[in-house]
């Protein structure tokens, strides 16, 4: 499977994986989607931004980060394999002094390490049950800046997610068979 690059000073840059059904790489045109309605509705990413990656599988979303312009990009991954692939890319791509590759799970990321990022996405198999859990933690952790935006992808009739409208301004915006969440704290 090919990953293409889709943005910024990186664009059209190629990443080479096998096949794999534990794989599901963000679409590029979910991509475009999203870091669109960053750009003009939410929060763009700048040369201030950190963007954690959660979930990073090829790492495709920090990667387009990076090529935007985000100052750092922090991949979290449970998969060696799938750790060592981004690590390779990003030497590849010049990106490793502006990166983080953390192997472990993300709950024991959020559980037991301290990060901090304006953006989050969070990408979990679109089986998973742990949106809820995933944003209480990074609420209690404080992982978000006061200005940060999260963003959920999910399958498209997931309605397993609650969020807190008290504490966040939602957006929402779906791509064919995918459902894109972002949730910026209320009043920023």
């Amino acid at each position: 499977m090919n990953i293409r690059i889709s943005a910024g000073i990186l664009k059209g840059s190629r990443m080479t994986y096998g096949k794999s059904s534990d794989l599901r790489p963000t679409m590029e045109s979910v991509r475009l989607a999203i870091f669109s309605m960053l750009d003009s509705r939410i929060q763009s990413i700048n040369e201030e931004s950190t963007f954690i990656d959660l979930y990073s599988g090829t790492g495709i979303m920090g990667l387009e980060a990076l090529s935007r312009g985000a100052k750092k990009a922090i991949f979290v991954e449970r998969n060696r394999t799938l750790c060592r692939k981004i690590s390779e890319n990003l030497d590849k791509l010049n990106m490793t002094n502006r990166s983080q590759v953390i192997c472990k799970s993300v709950m024991s990321i959020l559980n037991n390490t301290q990060i901090n990022g304006s953006h989050i996405f969070i990408d979990p198999p679109y089986n998973s049950k742990e949106y809820n859990k995933i944003l209480e933690q990074i609420e209690f952790k404080q992982i978000l800046n006061n200005n940060g935006v999260i963003i959920f992808e999910m399958r498209n009739k997931s309605f397993d997610f609650i969020y807190n409208n008290r504490l966040y301004d939602y957006y929402e915006r779906s791509k064919g068979d995918t459902k894109i969440i972002f949730l910026k704290k209320s009043g920023e």
